[in-house]
Protein backbone atom coordinates (compact mmCIF):
# COMPACT_ATOMS: atom_id res chain seq x y z
CA UNK A 1 0.00 0.00 0.00
CA UNK A 2 1.68 3.38 -1.19
CA UNK A 3 0.57 5.43 1.75
CA UNK A 4 2.81 8.26 -0.19
CA UNK A 5 0.43 8.36 -3.07
CA UNK A 6 -2.86 7.61 -2.15
CA UNK A 7 -2.71 8.96 1.69
CA UNK A 8 -0.37 11.94 1.43
CA UNK A 9 -1.78 13.25 4.79
CA UNK A 10 0.09 10.60 6.54
CA UNK A 11 2.95 10.70 5.05
CA UNK A 12 4.97 11.99 8.32
CA UNK A 13 3.54 8.99 10.30
CA UNK A 14 4.03 6.67 8.01
CA UNK A 15 8.27 7.64 7.38
CA UNK A 16 8.71 8.05 11.32
CA UNK A 17 6.82 4.14 11.63
CA UNK A 18 9.71 3.28 8.72
CA UNK A 19 12.36 5.08 10.86
CA UNK A 20 10.99 2.88 13.48
CA UNK A 21 11.93 -0.06 11.71
CA UNK A 22 14.89 0.99 10.10
CA UNK A 23 16.34 1.82 13.17
CA UNK A 24 15.79 -1.45 14.70
CA UNK A 25 13.43 0.12 17.57
CA UNK A 26 9.93 -0.93 16.72
CA UNK A 27 7.62 0.42 19.99
CA UNK A 28 6.53 -2.53 22.09
CA UNK A 29 3.33 -1.01 22.12
CA UNK A 30 2.16 2.38 19.75
CA UNK A 31 -1.32 3.99 20.69
CA UNK A 32 -2.59 5.78 16.78
CA UNK A 33 -5.03 8.38 17.88
CA UNK A 34 -7.25 10.02 15.62
CA UNK A 35 -10.99 10.80 14.19
CA UNK A 36 -12.99 7.82 13.30
CA UNK A 37 -12.03 7.55 9.77
CA UNK A 38 -8.88 9.73 8.99
CA UNK A 39 -6.74 6.38 8.39
CA UNK A 40 -6.31 4.88 11.98
CA UNK A 41 -7.04 1.72 10.32
CA UNK A 42 -5.32 1.63 7.17
CA UNK A 43 -1.94 2.94 8.37
CA UNK A 44 -1.79 0.20 11.39
CA UNK A 45 -2.51 -2.51 8.59
CA UNK A 46 0.00 -1.24 6.33
CA UNK A 47 2.58 -0.94 8.83
CA UNK A 48 2.08 -4.53 10.24
CA UNK A 49 1.99 -5.79 6.74
CA UNK A 50 5.31 -4.34 6.23
CA UNK A 51 6.49 -5.43 10.04
CA UNK A 52 5.17 -9.13 9.21
CA UNK A 53 6.76 -8.77 5.40
CA UNK A 54 9.63 -11.29 4.46
CA UNK A 55 11.24 -9.13 1.76
CA UNK A 56 9.90 -5.44 2.31
CA UNK A 57 11.13 -2.15 0.68
CA UNK A 58 9.85 1.18 2.10
CA UNK A 59 6.77 -1.21 2.18
CA UNK A 60 5.63 -4.65 2.18
CA UNK A 61 6.34 -6.47 -1.40
CA UNK A 62 2.98 -7.70 -1.63
CA UNK A 63 4.25 -10.90 -3.36
CA UNK A 64 6.09 -12.71 -0.64
CA UNK A 65 4.23 -15.83 1.32
CA UNK A 66 3.53 -13.56 4.42
CA UNK A 67 2.29 -10.91 2.63
CA UNK A 68 -0.50 -13.38 0.55
CA UNK A 69 -1.80 -14.91 3.98
CA UNK A 70 -1.50 -11.10 5.62
CA UNK A 71 -4.09 -10.05 1.99
CA UNK A 72 -6.02 -13.32 3.10
CA UNK A 73 -6.56 -13.04 6.82
CA UNK A 74 -5.15 -15.12 7.53
CA UNK A 75 -1.76 -14.54 9.06
CA UNK A 76 -1.19 -16.82 12.20
CA UNK A 77 1.19 -13.73 13.30
CA UNK A 78 -1.56 -11.01 12.70
CA UNK A 79 -3.91 -10.68 15.90
CA UNK A 80 -7.32 -9.10 15.63
CA UNK A 81 -9.07 -8.66 19.21
CA UNK A 82 -12.19 -6.30 18.64
CA UNK A 83 -15.72 -6.42 19.92
CA UNK A 84 -17.82 -9.08 19.18
CA UNK A 85 -20.70 -6.62 18.40
CA UNK A 86 -20.63 -2.96 17.48
CA UNK A 87 -20.98 -0.94 20.09
CA UNK A 88 -20.18 -3.67 22.78
CA UNK A 89 -16.87 -4.01 24.85
CA UNK A 90 -14.23 -5.72 24.01
CA UNK A 91 -14.32 -8.89 26.38
CA UNK A 92 -11.48 -9.85 28.83
CA UNK A 93 -11.88 -13.25 27.63
CA UNK A 94 -10.83 -12.34 24.15
CA UNK A 95 -7.55 -10.33 26.02
CA UNK A 96 -7.27 -14.01 27.96
CA UNK A 97 -7.28 -15.93 24.80
CA UNK A 98 -4.32 -13.16 23.04
CA UNK A 99 -2.39 -13.77 26.31
CA UNK A 100 -2.36 -17.73 25.79
CA UNK A 101 -1.36 -16.98 22.28
CA UNK A 102 1.18 -14.62 23.20
CA UNK A 103 3.39 -17.45 25.14
CA UNK A 104 3.98 -19.18 21.79
CA UNK A 105 6.27 -18.19 19.53
CA UNK A 106 5.39 -16.26 16.11
CA UNK A 107 4.48 -19.36 13.96
CA UNK A 108 5.40 -17.72 10.33
CA UNK A 109 6.98 -14.50 10.29
CA UNK A 110 9.34 -14.41 13.45
CA UNK A 111 7.60 -11.52 14.31
CA UNK A 112 4.10 -11.17 15.69
CA UNK A 113 1.70 -8.14 15.67
CA UNK A 114 -1.02 -7.26 17.77
CA UNK A 115 -4.06 -4.84 16.41
CA UNK A 116 -6.75 -3.96 19.21
CA UNK A 117 -9.16 -1.24 18.29
CA UNK A 118 -11.13 0.49 18.96
CA UNK A 119 -9.08 0.42 22.20
CA UNK A 120 -11.07 2.81 24.39
CA UNK A 121 -13.70 0.07 24.72
CA UNK A 122 -11.71 -2.76 26.80
CA UNK A 123 -14.01 -2.94 29.81
CA UNK A 124 -11.68 -2.81 33.04
CA UNK A 125 -11.27 -6.20 33.50
CA UNK A 126 -9.84 -6.61 29.70
CA UNK A 127 -7.86 -3.72 30.10
CA UNK A 128 -6.61 -4.77 33.77
CA UNK A 129 -5.49 -8.22 31.71
CA UNK A 130 -3.72 -6.55 28.64
CA UNK A 131 -1.73 -4.18 31.12
CA UNK A 132 -0.24 -7.38 32.58
CA UNK A 133 1.25 -8.19 28.80
CA UNK A 134 2.39 -4.57 28.54
CA UNK A 135 3.93 -4.82 32.02
CA UNK A 136 6.27 -7.77 30.56
CA UNK A 137 7.11 -7.39 26.88
CA UNK A 138 7.90 -9.93 24.33
CA UNK A 139 10.65 -8.67 22.08
CA UNK A 140 8.80 -10.32 19.14
CA UNK A 141 5.59 -8.56 19.40
CA UNK A 142 4.41 -5.29 18.71
CA UNK A 143 0.69 -3.54 19.87
CA UNK A 144 -0.79 -1.63 17.87
CA UNK A 145 -4.19 0.22 19.93
CA UNK A 146 -6.36 2.50 18.19
CA UNK A 147 -8.59 4.72 19.40
CA UNK A 148 -10.25 8.31 19.18
CA UNK A 149 -10.81 8.43 22.12
CA UNK A 150 -7.63 8.09 24.48
CA UNK A 151 -9.55 10.22 27.58
CA UNK A 152 -11.27 6.70 28.02
CA UNK A 153 -8.24 4.62 27.98
CA UNK A 154 -6.82 4.22 31.67
CA UNK A 155 -3.75 6.07 32.79
CA UNK A 156 -2.38 3.06 33.23
CA UNK A 157 -2.32 1.69 29.85
CA UNK A 158 -2.33 5.31 28.02
CA UNK A 159 1.37 5.26 30.18
CA UNK A 160 2.81 2.26 28.46
CA UNK A 161 1.92 2.95 24.86
CA UNK A 162 4.06 5.46 22.42
CA UNK A 163 1.40 7.96 21.22
CA UNK A 164 1.25 8.32 17.71
CA UNK A 165 -1.59 11.36 16.47
CA UNK A 166 -3.33 11.32 12.96
CA UNK A 167 -4.32 14.62 11.35
CA UNK A 168 -7.55 15.55 9.69
CA UNK A 169 -6.58 16.07 6.16
CA UNK A 170 -6.26 19.79 5.04
CA UNK A 171 -9.83 20.23 3.67
CA UNK A 172 -8.59 20.38 -0.34
CA UNK A 173 -6.64 17.41 0.28
CA UNK A 174 -9.20 15.04 0.91
CA UNK A 175 -11.31 16.87 -1.63
CA UNK A 176 -9.29 15.82 -4.11
CA UNK A 177 -8.51 12.28 -2.41
CA UNK A 178 -12.47 11.38 -2.54
CA UNK A 179 -12.33 12.44 -6.03
CA UNK A 180 -10.00 10.16 -7.00
CA UNK A 181 -12.16 7.31 -4.84
CA UNK A 182 -14.68 7.74 -7.92
CA UNK A 183 -16.86 10.36 -5.24
CA UNK A 184 -18.50 12.96 -7.65
CA UNK A 185 -21.48 14.21 -5.63
CA UNK A 186 -22.06 15.83 -2.43
CA UNK A 187 -18.20 15.95 -1.96
CA UNK A 188 -18.14 18.74 0.40
CA UNK A 189 -21.19 17.95 2.46
CA UNK A 190 -19.86 14.44 2.98
CA UNK A 191 -16.61 15.94 4.46
CA UNK A 192 -18.77 18.48 6.31
CA UNK A 193 -20.49 15.21 7.77
CA UNK A 194 -17.66 13.62 8.40
CA UNK A 195 -15.79 16.10 10.10
CA UNK A 196 -13.33 16.38 7.59
CA UNK A 197 -12.12 12.52 7.90
CA UNK A 198 -12.02 11.29 4.17
CA UNK A 199 -12.69 7.15 4.95
CA UNK A 200 -15.79 7.91 6.97
CA UNK A 201 -16.75 10.59 3.80
CA UNK A 202 -16.91 7.86 1.51
CA UNK A 203 -18.38 5.76 4.09
CA UNK A 204 -21.19 7.67 4.42
CA UNK A 205 -21.86 8.01 1.22
CA UNK A 206 -21.99 4.40 0.06
CA UNK A 207 -24.60 4.27 3.23
CA UNK A 208 -26.63 6.70 1.21
CA UNK A 209 -26.20 9.12 4.50
CA UNK A 210 -27.12 12.14 2.07
CA UNK A 211 -30.38 11.19 1.73
CA UNK A 212 -31.06 9.95 5.86
CA UNK A 213 -29.26 13.42 6.59
CA UNK A 214 -32.31 15.44 5.13
CA UNK A 215 -35.29 12.90 6.67
CA UNK A 216 -33.48 13.88 9.94
CA UNK A 217 -32.94 17.00 9.22
CA UNK A 218 -36.71 17.64 8.16
CA UNK A 219 -37.78 16.02 11.36
CA UNK A 220 -35.88 17.62 13.44
CA UNK A 221 -36.35 20.95 12.46
CA UNK A 222 -40.12 20.49 12.15
CA UNK A 223 -40.66 19.10 15.56
CA UNK A 224 -43.19 20.83 17.72
CA UNK A 225 -44.79 20.37 20.99
CA UNK A 226 -47.66 18.24 19.73
CA UNK A 227 -45.17 15.78 18.91
CA UNK A 228 -44.17 13.14 21.53
CA UNK A 229 -40.81 13.23 22.33
CA UNK A 230 -40.89 9.17 23.46
CA UNK A 231 -42.43 8.53 20.64
CA UNK A 232 -40.07 10.02 18.17
CA UNK A 233 -37.07 9.14 20.02
CA UNK A 234 -38.17 4.94 20.04
CA UNK A 235 -38.15 5.51 15.91
CA UNK A 236 -34.85 7.28 15.90
CA UNK A 237 -33.21 5.07 18.29
CA UNK A 238 -33.09 2.54 15.41
CA UNK A 239 -30.78 4.44 13.26
CA UNK A 240 -27.19 4.62 14.52
CA UNK A 241 -27.30 7.27 17.19
CA UNK A 242 -23.66 8.60 17.09
CA UNK A 243 -23.99 9.30 13.87
CA UNK A 244 -27.72 11.43 15.03
CA UNK A 245 -26.14 13.28 17.81
CA UNK A 246 -23.27 14.04 15.89
CA UNK A 247 -25.35 15.53 13.05
CA UNK A 248 -27.82 17.51 16.08
CA UNK A 249 -24.43 18.84 17.81
CA UNK A 250 -23.60 19.96 13.77
CA UNK A 251 -27.11 21.74 13.25
CA UNK A 252 -26.99 23.20 16.97
CA UNK A 253 -23.60 24.56 16.08
CA UNK A 254 -24.66 26.42 13.19
CA UNK A 255 -27.56 27.73 14.76
CA UNK A 256 -25.61 29.50 17.68
CA UNK A 257 -23.39 30.91 14.93
CA UNK A 258 -25.79 32.38 12.71
CA UNK A 259 -27.60 33.66 15.81
CA UNK A 260 -24.68 35.70 16.85
CA UNK A 261 -23.28 36.62 13.72
CA UNK A 262 -26.35 36.26 10.52
CA UNK A 263 -24.29 36.61 8.20
CA UNK A 264 -21.12 34.04 9.24
CA UNK A 265 -20.83 31.75 5.96
CA UNK A 266 -18.26 29.62 7.78
CA UNK A 267 -21.13 27.17 9.32
CA UNK A 268 -20.77 23.27 8.83
CA UNK A 269 -24.01 22.70 6.90
CA UNK A 270 -24.21 25.66 4.06
CA UNK A 271 -26.95 23.58 2.18
CA UNK A 272 -29.10 24.44 5.26
CA UNK A 273 -28.13 27.94 5.12
CA UNK A 274 -31.41 29.26 3.96
CA UNK A 275 -33.76 27.12 6.27
CA UNK A 276 -31.47 27.63 9.45
CA UNK A 277 -31.43 31.46 9.64
CA UNK A 278 -34.61 32.31 9.92
CA UNK A 279 -35.06 30.08 12.94
CA UNK A 280 -31.70 30.73 14.48
CA UNK A 281 -33.00 34.63 14.98
CA UNK A 282 -35.80 33.51 17.04
CA UNK A 283 -34.05 30.94 19.59
CA UNK A 284 -32.86 31.82 23.12
CA UNK A 285 -29.19 31.61 23.11
CA UNK A 286 -28.61 30.65 26.51
CA UNK A 287 -30.76 27.84 26.07
CA UNK A 288 -29.32 26.74 22.88
CA UNK A 289 -25.76 26.44 24.35
CA UNK A 290 -27.35 24.33 27.56
CA UNK A 291 -28.86 22.00 24.71
CA UNK A 292 -25.43 21.60 22.89
CA UNK A 293 -23.45 21.07 26.43
CA UNK A 294 -26.17 18.23 26.71
CA UNK A 295 -25.82 17.15 22.93
CA UNK A 296 -21.89 16.74 23.85
CA UNK A 297 -22.67 15.11 27.11
CA UNK A 298 -24.51 12.76 25.50
CA UNK A 299 -21.92 11.84 22.44
CA UNK A 300 -19.63 10.70 25.14
CA UNK A 301 -22.16 8.51 26.68
CA UNK A 302 -22.66 6.87 23.57
CA UNK A 303 -19.49 5.67 23.78
CA UNK A 304 -20.13 3.30 26.71
CA UNK A 305 -22.88 1.31 28.33
CA UNK A 306 -26.01 4.09 27.92
CA UNK A 307 -30.07 3.50 27.11
CA UNK A 308 -29.87 5.01 23.80
CA UNK A 309 -33.62 5.58 23.43
CA UNK A 310 -34.24 7.90 26.68
CA UNK A 311 -30.95 9.95 25.63
CA UNK A 312 -32.62 10.94 22.76
CA UNK A 313 -35.68 11.30 24.48
CA UNK A 314 -33.95 14.50 26.66
CA UNK A 315 -32.45 16.23 23.77
CA UNK A 316 -35.02 16.00 21.79
CA UNK A 317 -37.36 17.83 24.65
CA UNK A 318 -34.31 20.07 25.38
CA UNK A 319 -34.88 20.92 21.66
CA UNK A 320 -38.31 21.80 22.15
CA UNK A 321 -37.75 24.25 24.93
CA UNK A 322 -35.21 25.93 22.86
CA UNK A 323 -38.44 26.18 20.52
CA UNK A 324 -39.90 29.85 19.94
CA UNK A 325 -42.66 30.53 21.82
CA UNK A 326 -45.73 30.51 19.50
CA UNK A 327 -47.58 34.15 20.07
CA UNK A 328 -51.89 33.38 20.36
Amino acid sequence: MNLVGDMNWLTPQWQRLTAYVQSGRVPQALLLVGREGVGKAQLAEAFSKRLLCREPQEYACGECASCRLFAAKTHPDFLRIEPEEAGKAISVDAVRALKANLALKPQYSGRRVVYISPAHQMNVSSANSLLKTLEEPDEHTTLLLLTDSPELLPVTILSRCQRMNLPIPDRSLAITWLKKQGLAENVEVLLTLSRGAPFKALNLANDGMIEKREEFFNAWLGLTKQDEPATVAEKWSKFACETLVDWMISWAMDLIRLRSAPRNQSIDNLDYIERLLPLAQKLNLKRMFEYLDRLNTGRKLLLGQVNRQLLLEEVLILWLKCQPKVKN
